[in-house]
């Protein structure tokens, strides 16, 4: 059942960005990733359940950030990261709190262009 939901909110996030509603994309890719981690919960590997720094990233994230921008678990699942969307304003707070936490240089800042990628030859 989780899976057909998380890959209806991917479909839906594609339609999202496709009509430039970026703040429903958001909304979606939180939903999303709290689907996942509270229904899949792979963001911890079960061999190693004292290891919850992406569960505990995740709990910093909706601490700081409340109901603006969005973050998920991104990547590998067990070992991936957290990926946020974080408002430009609010980017400095939440990489020092983050770093508080997790220690310096845990927090990596992004930026998206607005092109595609590009293959280098």
């Amino acid at each position: 059942m989780n899976l057909i939901r998380l890959n209806r909110y991917a479909q839906e996030e594609v339609a999202a960005l496709k009509t430039n509603d970026f703040d429903e994309f958001l909304r979606l890719n939180k939903l999303s990733g709290r689907s996942s981690y509270m229904y899949l919960q792979n963001v911890f590997a079960p061999s190693m359940p004292k290891a919850q720094a992406v569960s505990l990233t995740l709990a910093l994230c909706d601490e700081i950030l409340g109901e603006r921008g969005s973050y998920r678990v991104h990547g590998g699942g067990f070992a991936g990261t957290v990926q946020a969307f974080v408002p430009v304003e609010m980017l400095d707070e939440f990489k020092s709190r983050i770093e508080a936490v997790l220690g310096e240089g845990m927090c990596h800042v992004l930026s998206v262009r607005p092109v595609g990628g590009y293959e280098l030859k």
